[in-house]
């Protein structure tokens, strides 16, 4: 994979041009030529589904997915190598966050015990695929009536052991299921909703939830709440109510007041723990140095909310979508734009038009 900065020659809001604008003074003249070249050939600014997606108002003032991954990794230097990433490899983050008493879904080390040992006491296990964004490989093993059985069926135990542990080999995890908050089992009934928590370094350094999303299982076997993966997504009101949910994975944009599966009420319920849940990801974000902006999937569980996973490079379609505003009108456009303006000009020299995205050293 690879990093591409598609630049324009003029830009439509203060936050393109804080990041465009960086990168012309700072490139040699054959570096603006080649980006320029890509973005009138179409490799930056709106995809077609952005288009569909987010209204012209809302695009003028924006970010698209294509620009904020260029934007991010000024942003976040300790993003890259892949490997060495805490927000990218999931044992790294399960291990960091371990480290720093934050609350994680409770799972399995082959450093402590066998995995036939620790499967023995569990009976809803969650297997989630390293270096894998979007829910993709994502798999969920159930025990009914004394045997496992996963999306295909049943499976043997020794075929789920092997399957688990090469997995784990690959840098991925395995977790024990975690049960959904009781006032939102009928808003999420297949999978753990999630709150898209957007943490910032401020203008003292200090972490500041400038973004925030509900997501949530729409039904299916998938055990993912992701979007695009066909889920549901909505903002939170001042007082910690739901808003209109949007439907993904269509062509078109779609709002629902209730759950498409279970008609269960979404807009006017009150979100659960959505205070705790908000320190939470405020907590987390000294634990990762190197990042300035961190996109948290906090779970809302029975027990209270859990850190499912930190991203360095979070989506801006659903902050926009939801919040029904450009990010440059918004307090991460404001703070994206204060750290911009203090980069330095090595690193900006230092951001190439593509990039590879490195895994190893």
């Amino acid at each position: 994979m690879f990093t591409i900065r598609a630049v324009p020659r003029r830009d439509e809001n203060s936050l393109l041009a804080a990041y465009h604008g960086g990168l012309r003074r700072h490139w040699l003249p054959g570096a603006r030529a080649l980006a320029h070249l890509l973005a009138r050939t179409g490799r930056g600014g709106w995809s077609s589904a952005e288009r569909l997606l987010l209204p012209d108002a809302v695009r003028r003032a924006g970010l698209s997915m294509r620009d904020r991954k260029g934007l991010h990794r000024l942003l976040n230097p300790a993003a890259f190598p892949v490997a060495a990433n805490p927000l990218k490899n999931k044992q790294l983050f399960a291990q960091r966050a371990e480290q720093a008493g934050l609350p994680v879904a409770s799972g399995w080390n082959p450093t402590r015990e066998a995995l036939g040992s620790w499967l023995a006491r569990e009976t809803d296990i969650i297997a989630k695929p390293s270096f894998r964004s979007k829910g993709q490989g994502v798999a969920r093993f159930r025990r009914i009536g004394g045997d496992w059985h996963g999306a295909e069926g049943a499976i043997a135990d020794a075929a789920l052991q092997a399957r688990l542990g090469a997995m784990w080999q690959a840098g991925g995890v395995i977790q024990r299921r975690l049960p959904t908050h009781a006032a939102l089992a009928e808003l999420s009934p297949c999978a753990l909703p999630t709150l898209r928590v957007v943490t910032c370094l401020d203008e003292t350094g200090a972490p500041e939830v400038c973004g925030l999303a509900l997501r949530l299982s729409a039904g299916g076997a998938r055990p993912v709440d992701n979007f695009n993966a066909g889920n549901l997504v909505l903002g939170i009101d001042d007082q910690g109510r739901c808003g209109t949910a949007w439907l993904g994975g269509g062509d078109q944009r779609l709002s629902l007041d209730r759950h498409p599966l279970t008609g269960a009420a979404i807009a006017g319920t009150t979100v659960p723990d959505l205070a705790e849940a908000l320190a939470l990801a405020r907590r987390a974000h000294p634990a990762f140095p190197g990042f300035t902006v961190i996109g948290w999937d906090v779970g809302l569980t029975s027990d209270g909310p859990v850190l499912i996973e930190g991203n360095w490079n979070p989506g801006t379609d659903i902050l926009q979508l939801v919040s029904g505003q450009g990010l440059a009108e918004t307090r991460l456009g404001a703070l994206y734009r204060h750290h911009l303006d203090r980069l330095s000009v090595a690193c900006w020299r230092g951001a190439r038009v593509v990039e590879w995205d490195r895994r190893g050293r």
